[in-house]
């Protein structure tokens, strides 16, 4: 009964999220801003719909599969970020279960504010592995911090190849590097801050914040195979694009592919479902600034690639929350208590 009841009351709390007054208010405000942009250019929204109808079906099957090989990639380089920072007797799980655990936070954030689904990815590893949830929340803030050096790394050597970009190129680029400053600088504080913490914080917070630390700090092992691991995973997402500008029959350079993808990663850092009302006008106005693209077109691009990258994960996400709710074992009250 207890086992029915933690399933319930699950399911019951994504039904809340996704449903809840401010992820509706949001997704209004972003269609309602969406609306008044295609007025504001006077998007032909007939022709923008022919384009999408020439789209060639096998790129598109193809740019799916490509993009959710993501998910092994990033959860095998979280598997190596949760082993370096466990002790050796303490098992990890399989990378299969990892990169469940990615999409289903790349679900949540497709469904609410604030892109609250690394924390929810680590609330459900805590809960699920009895592991401790400050320890899990740093491996998240590692894995962060080697996603923005590898955008930086992208953006600098594509750069380079745009053409007509100006400001617009290098305000992007400048977005990124700042990111990882900011990251490269709480770092630096995570490592000032230890003896400070244990001076001055009640024990039971200082417990925590160590943990937090363990999580971040120990996280950085076999940098290299994380890198790759990294790299993998972005090119996944820059292949995915890629193949929807073939779907569409466009010539674009492979170096403006990878600088708008990565764009579009950045733009989705804005606290809407998903990024929903930033990405799209945002990757559009880029396409048209930075080639010869109309408006109809690059509207066609955005929505092709953001079906699949933004509405069939929360599709592949919903059929993954609801599957595991009722196929997977839910710990029992007897099992092991989560950590702090």
């Amino acid at each position: 009964m207890r086992q029915f009841g933690h399933d319930a009351d699950n399911r019951l709390s994504l039904k809340r999220r996704v449903f809840s007054v401010p992820t509706l208010v949001s997704l209004a405000l972003a269609v309602a801003f969406l609306v008044f942009l295609v007025t504001k250019l006077d998007l032909d929204i007939g022709a923008t719909w022919s384009k999408i109808r020439e789209t060639n079906p096998w790129y598109v099957v193809a740019a799916m599969v490509v993009h959710y090989a993501t998910f092994p990639f990033r959860g095998a380089r979280w598997q190596r970020l949760l082993r370096n920072t466990n002790q050796p007797d303490d098992p990890v799980p399989g990378v299969a279960y990892c990169s469940q655990l990615v999409l289903l936070g790349w679900f949540a954030n497709s469904v609410g504010w604030f892109r609250l689904g690394d924390a929810y990815r680590a609330y459900l590893y805590r809960e699920e592995n009895a592991a401790s949830f400050s320890r899990t929340i740093g491996t998240l803030l590692a894995e962060r911090m080697l996603d923005a050096a590898l955008v930086v790394f992208l953006l600098a050597l594509a750069l380079p190849f745009l053409v007509g970009g100006g400001g617009f190129s290098w305000a992007v680029l400048a977005t990124a590097a700042g990111l990882a400053a900011v990251l490269v600088l709480v770092l630096a504080a995570l490592v000032w801050a230890g003896n400070w913490v244990n001076r001055f914080l009640p024990p039971w917070l200082a417990l925590r914040y160590q943990r937090f630390q363990q999580g971040t700090l120990g996280s950085f092992q076999k940098v290299p195979l994380l890198s790759v691991l990294g790299l993998l995973a972005w090119l996944a997402e820059i292949a995915r694009l890629y193949l929807v500008v073939q779907a569409l029959g466009l010539d674009l350079s492979f170096p403006l592919v990878t600088f708008i993808a990565l764009a579009s990663s950045l733009l989705t850092l804005v606290p809407t479902p998903g990024g929903f009302g930033a990405v799209e006008p945002g990757i559009a106005g880029l396409l048209v600034r930075l080639t010869a693209l109309s408006s109809t077109t690059a509207a066609a691009l955005v929505v092709v690639d953001r079906s699949i990258s933004y509405l069939s994960v929360i599709l592949a996400g919903a059929a993954l929350f609801l599957g595991r709710q009722w196929f997977r074992r839910v710990p029992t009250a007897m099992g092991p208590s989560p950590s702090p």
